[in-house]
């Protein structure tokens, strides 16, 4: 695995770390993480490449885009391994 494509897949995990521990927009992430829009956008859209579920839900009675993402199946993926590992993955996002 190339570095770029490691960044990729720690992105993707922590991303779903936060979604999956907070209630979380496109706007909040972009706050916690530091990332660009596009790249949340992308991040978020390849989670399924992973086996990663996350749908976002619309809130009742808002205009378009207003609501939360939610994971609802991690797949292959262990919840517990991404929480015991989030400081290493944190650390080489930040580099």
């Amino acid at each position: 695995m190339t570095r770029r494509s490691q960044r990729a897949f720690f992105r993707k995990l922590y991303l779903a770390w936060l979604i999956d521990t907070g209630r979380h927009n496109l706007r909040t992430l972009q706050e916690k993480t530091g990332m660009p829009r596009r790249t949340l956008q992308d991040s978020l859209k390849d989670l399924e490449d992973i086996g990663i579920r996350c749908v976002f839900e619309q809130n009742d009675g808002e205009r378009n885009n207003f609501g939360l993402y939610r994971i609802t199946d991690w797949g292959p993926i262990r919840r517990n391994w991404v929480r015991t590992h989030l400081a290493t993955l944190k650390a080489e996002l930040e580099q």
